[in-house]
């Protein structure tokens, strides 16, 4: 009854906030694209992967067994009581047409009940968890979601939102990489080809309603969005057109390791204990722009909660201040730089900027984050526009991986389906 009741109240706030979008969109303004955010200072870790595995990606085939997994921290001993609902998404991420009985079966929020307080940490947090479908809320047809969580006592407070996908696997997807060095620093890139064949005969009109994007290390502000194939032959298509899809090579990750609170791991120089906090100093950076390549193995840009010791690390695994510095011998002139990664939530914000110490002489920046393993690149931002080789530099060789998704616009039914996904990396074997 209780359940009912929320669905009701829920329902009658949604035609509510449906109708203030109508006239928004009939105004002429244009959507809303969801990004992940965190909208709130104490909310740490947000993470959403396929069943265990942290270091996937957030995207579930349609109907299978397996689950997403949403888990997060929230600093402090009170736990507080959050909703959630999901947003269906267009390729482009903004809101789709359809109403939510349309793509999900269920509810359409429901409360996230598994919670569990951290143990043994000098940090104190409640460790919070759901999983995607349950048996309360399913997705049921493909395409791009957002996870919305938010206060139960104040449903206009979002605390965060977290992008995922559903894919219906119809397609077979072939890609590869060319390395395109000119012998220059600012020609280092990959040139990519991609191969996809469809094999069902339900897609009106495929080659006009296809659409294709690629990230770069499931980086969202490295993508390209690709629409007319440049061969068609039969159900496969190709696209190859080395003057669009291609991306600059960069450089390997920086990484550490704070697993380990008694023992310097990798790139570690300095631990201490100030305040009932453990802080960790990190091996100074310098400017990669004109260095040669070094091959070092990393994760791309991800990172996996760990400590040692424990087979628990998503509650026992502490927060602790991380130090990053950048040397440079004066600031640069055209942005600001940040510390970025995963370990930002990929995203740029006064927490990751990092300021110029004259005396030091260097870029200094300090992130509250969870032991573990950790990847992180420096990034220029000039103008709103990020600039990834600016500081770490370019190379044709470097190994990235790269997300391919394949989307069907079912005009009948007015959605984006996602029908097919796979990844690779530019790693020779």
């Amino acid at each position: 009854m209780g359940r009912y009741l929320v669905y009701i109240c829920f329902m009658m706030r949604k035609i509510f906030i449906l109708s203030i979008y109508v006239f928004v969109v009939f105004s002429g303004y244009c959507q809303v694209v969801f990004q992940n955010k965190i909208l709130d200072q104490n909310i740490k870790t947000v993470l959403m992967y396929l069943a265990d595995d942290e270091m996937s990606f957030p995207i579930w085939d349609l109907g299978s067994s397996k689950h997403l997994t949403l888990s997060f921290d929230e600093l402090g001993t009170d736990s507080k009581d959050y909703n959630y609902t999901l947003i269906h998404c267009n390729s482009d991420w903004t809101t789709s047409s359809l109403i939510q009985s349309e793509y999900i079966d269920g509810y359409f929020e429901d409360q996230i009940t598994e919670y569990q307080s951290s143990f043994n940490t000098t940090v104190n947090y409640i460790h919070y968890s759901l999983q995607i479908p349950n048996d309360y809320m399913r997705p049921i047809i493909s395409g791009n979601y957002v996870l919305q969580v938010y206060e139960s006592s104040n449903p206009e407070k979002i605390v965060f939102t977290k992008r995922f996908m559903v894919v219906e696997r119809k397609t077979d997807i072939k890609a590869i990489s060319r390395n395109m060095n000119q012998g220059s620093y600012f020609y280092n890139d990959q040139e990519l080809e991609i191969e996809i064949d469809y094999f069902e005969n339900q897609f009106y009109d495929i080659a006009q309603n296809l659409k294709v994007q690629v990230l770069k290390n499931r980086n969202w502000c490295e993508q390209l969005e690709l629409t007319q194939p440049d061969v068609i032959k039969g159900n496969e298509f190709t696209f190859n057109n080395f003057t669009k899809l291609k991306f600059k090579g960069g450089n390997e990750f920086h990484h550490f390791n704070t697993k380990d609170i008694h023992h310097y791991l990798e790139n570690i120089v300095n631990i201490s204990f100030i305040d009932n906090m453990y802080h960790f100093n990190l091996l100074e950076n310098t400017d990669r722009t004109f260095q040669d390549y070094i091959y070092k193995p990393d994760v791309n840009g991800q990172f996996k909660v760990d400590v040692s010791g424990s087979d628990y690390p998503s509650t026992e695994a502490d927060y602790s201040y991380v130090y990053f510095t950048l040397r440079m011998q004066v600031p640069v002139q055209l942005g600001d730089i940040y510390v970025w990664g995963g370990l930002t939530n990929y995203n740029f914000t006064d927490e990751n900027k990092m300021y110029y110490n004259f005396e030091q002489k260097a870029y200094e920046c300090r992130l509250l984050l969870k032991q573990g393993y950790y990847n992180y690149q420096y990034v220029l931002m000039e103008k709103g526009k990020p600039d990834f080789t600016y500081i770490e530099g370019n190379h044709a060789i470097t190994e990235n991986s790269y997300t391919i998704l394949v989307y069907y616009h079912d005009f009948r039914r007015n959605y984006d389906r996602l029908i097919g996904h796979t990844e690779f990396s530019t790693k020779p074997d």
